[in-house]
C-alpha cells in the first residue's frame, strides 16, 4: 500500500529548518574560529607582556647594580677623603687642644694678677697705673711701626732657612731698638706730664717712668722672639714662656699685696717676669735661626718699605689707641680714669682667643696658599665672632657678678660694663681682620683710615659730653667703625689680587 504523500507545506518547513541549522552551524564555526584567533592573539600579547616584564626586571637589576656600584664608588671616595683629611684634622685638633689647655691656665693667672692689682690699689693709684700702661703701649707701638708685620710677611716665606731667618730677625731687632729710642724721646715727657697733672709727685712719676721703660725693652725683644716661634708653630716653647711669665708675676704680686703694692712695685714685678721670659725665649730659638747672622740690607729695605706705608697709621694709632685715656684725663678726673682702666680689664676675656689667633691662625694664614685664602679668612672671622657674641651674652646676663670681681669701688658700672664689652668686641674683630691682612702685607692705602676716622671723631665731638665715662666709651666705639670698613676693603682687594695671579 503506498504511503500517502506529504503535503507541500511540510516539505517547505523542513527545507527552511535545514537552511537555518546550516546557517547556525556556520555561524558557530565562524565564532569558534574567531575565539581561536582571539585566544591566539591574547597568548601572543601575553608572551609579549611577559617578555617586556622580564626585560624591565633585567633593566631594574642593571640599574640597581649600577647604583650599587656608584654608591660603593662614592663611599670609597668619601673614605679616601676622610682618611686624607684626618691627618690635618687630627693635627689641628691636637694643636689647639694642647695650646688651649696651657693657655687657659696662663690667662687665668693673668686675670688673677689683674684682679689683685685692681682690688689692692686705690682708685688714685690705679689711675696712675692705667696712665703708665697706656703710654707704655703707645711707646711699644711706635717702636714697632710695622716691623713685626714685615717680620711675619717676609718670615712666612723664608722661615725654613735658619740663616736667612736669622738675618731677618736680627735686622728686625736692630730696627726696633732705633725706633724705641725715638719713641721714648717723644712719649716720656707726655707721660710725666699726665702723671703729675693727675696728682702724682714728680719723683714718683720718674720712678714709674723708669720701671715701664725697662719693662718695655724686654717687651721689644720678646715680641720678636715669639714671632719666630709662631712661624715655626713651636707651641710648646710659647706655652712655657707664657706660663713662666704669668706664674712669676702672680706669685710676686701675691706676696706684694700683703705688704706694699703700688704702681712702681707692680710694674717692677712685670719687668722681672718679662726678663725671665726673655731668657727662656732666647734659648728656645737657638735651633731655629742662626743667632749671630749678620744684618741684611735687603731685608732692612723690605721692612722699611712696609713700615713707611704703615708709619702714618702707626702714629695715628698711638694717638687713637690711647685717646680715651687722654680725653678722660683732660676732661674728667682720676676716678674716671680708674673706672675706665678697670672696665678695660674685661679685655682679658678676649685675650685667650686673641692669643690663639696670633700664635696659630695668623701665622698659618701667612703661609696659606692663594687657592684657599678666602675660605680660611671666613672660617677664622666667623669662629671668632661667634665667641664674641657668647661673651656679650654672658655680660648682659651677669653684670653684677662680673663687677663684684673688680671690687666694691666699681659695682655701680653696669651700663658702662655692657658698653665697654661691645666696644671691646668691635675692636677685637677689627684687630683680627687687621692682623690677617697685615700678615699678607695687604696694607696699601691704609692711610685712608686717618682722614675717615678724623671726620668721624670731629662729628662725635659735637654730639658727646666727654666729661662723662659713658660718652667716652661711645666715642671709642664709633671711632673704630671706619677702620672696620677699611679692613673689609683691604681683604677683598688682597684676596682678589691673589686669585688673579693664581689664574694667570
Amino acid at each position: 500500500m503506498p504511503y500517502p504523500k506529504k503535503p507541500i507545506n511540510e516539505i517547505n518547513i523542513f527545507s527552511s529548518l535545514s537552511n537555518t541549522a546550516k546557517q547556525i552551524i556556520s555561524e558557530l564555526l565562524e565564532h569558534n574560529e574567531k575565539l581561536k584567533q582571539e585566544n591566539q592573539q591574547f597568548q601572543e600579547n601575553q608572551q609579549l607582556r611577559d617578555r617586556d616584564k622580564v626585560a624591565n626586571i633585567n633593566q631594574d637589576k642593571c640599574l640597581a647594580s649600577k647604583k650599587s656600584q656608584q654608591n660603593e664608588l662614592n663611599q670609597e671616595k668619601t673614605t679616601k677623603y676622610i682618611f686624607n683629611a684626618s691627618p690635618r684634622l687630627i693635627y689641628w685638633s691636637k694643636l689647639l687642644g694642647k695650646f688651649n689647655s696651657v693657655q687657659l691656665v696662663v690667662q687665668a693667672l693673668g686675670a688673677a694678677s689683674g684682679i689683685i692689682i685692681i682690688r689692692t690699689l686705690s682708685k688714685e693709684e690705679y689711675a696712675y697705673f692705667t696712665i703708665a700702661n697706656s703710654l707704655q703701649s703707645t711707646m711699644n707701638a711706635l717702636a714697632d711701626s710695622g716691623i713685626l708685620t714685615g717680620l711675619i710677611a717676609i718670615g712666612g716665606k723664608i722661615w725654613q732657612d735658619p740663616f736667612k731667618f736669622g738675618q731677618l730677625v736680627n735686622t728686625a731687632l736692630k730696627l726696633r731698638i732705633y725706633f724705641l729710642m725715638v719713641a721714648v724721646t717723644i712719649i716720656t715727657p707726655i707721660l710725666l706730664w699726665m702723671l703729675t697733672n693727675n696728682g702724682a709727685s714728680f719723683a714718683y712719676a720718674i720712678l714709674i717712668t723708669i720701671t715701664i721703660l725697662i719693662e718695655l725693652y724686654f717687651y721689644l725683644i720678646n715680641n720678636v722672639l715669639t714671632t719666630v716661634l709662631r712661624l715655626h708653630s713651636d707651641i710648646k716653647n710659647l706655652q712655657y714662656s707664657d706660663l713662666l711669665f704669668s706664674t712669676c708675676r702672680i706669685l710676686l704680686l701675691g706676696l706684694a699685696s700683703y705688704s706694699l703694692l703700688n704702681v712702681v712695685v707692680a710694674t717692677f714685678i712685670s719687668t722681672i717676669s718679662s726678663a725671665l721670659q726673655s731668657f727662656l725665649l732666647k734659648k728656645s730659638i737657638k735651633n731655629k735661626i742662626v743667632v749671630d747672622a749678620p744684618i741684611s740690607i735687603e731685608y732692612k729695605k723690605s721692612i722699611l718699605e712696609i713700615t713707611s706705608s704703615l708709619l702714618p697709621t702707626t702714629i695715628y694709632y698711638c694717638i687713637q689707641g690711647q685717646l680715651s685715656v687722654f680725653l678722660i684725663s683732660a676732661f674728667g678726673n682720676t676716678t674716671n680714669i680708674a673706672e675706665l682702666g678697670a672696665l678695660g680689664r674685661l679685655s682679658i676675656v678676649f685675650t685667650l682667643v686673641n692669643v690663639v689667633m696670633a700664635n696659630i691662625f695668623v701665622p698659618a694664614f701667612a703661609r696659606c696658599p692663594p687657592q684657599i685664602l678666602l675660605r680660611r679668612y671666613l672660617q677664622t672671622i666667623v669662629a671668632y665672632s661667634s665667641i664674641c657674641l657668647l661673651i656679650i651674652g654672658l655680660v648682659v646676663l651677669f653684670p653684677e657678678q662680673i663687677l663684684w670681681i673688680f671690687g666694691k669701688n666699681y659695682t655701680h658700672l653696669k651700663h658702662e660694663l655692657i658698653l665697654i664689652t661691645l666696644s671691646a668686641v668691635v675692636y677685637s674683630i677689627t684687630g683680627l681682620m687687621w692682623s690677617l691682612n697685615s700678615s699678607k702685607a695687604w696694607v696699601k692705602h691704609i692711610w685712608v683710615y686717618i682722614p675717615s676716622t678724623l671726620i668721624t671723631q670731629i662729628l662725635l665731638l659735637f654730639k658727646l659730653d666727654l666729661s662723662k665715662l659713658t660718652e667716652v666709651i661711645y666715642f671709642g666705639l664709633f671711632s673704630v667703625l671706619p677702620f672696620f670698613v677699611l679692613n673689609l676693603v683691604l681683604t677683598f682687594r688682597g684676596i682678589n689680587s691673589r686669585n688673579k695671579l693664581n689664574n694667570e
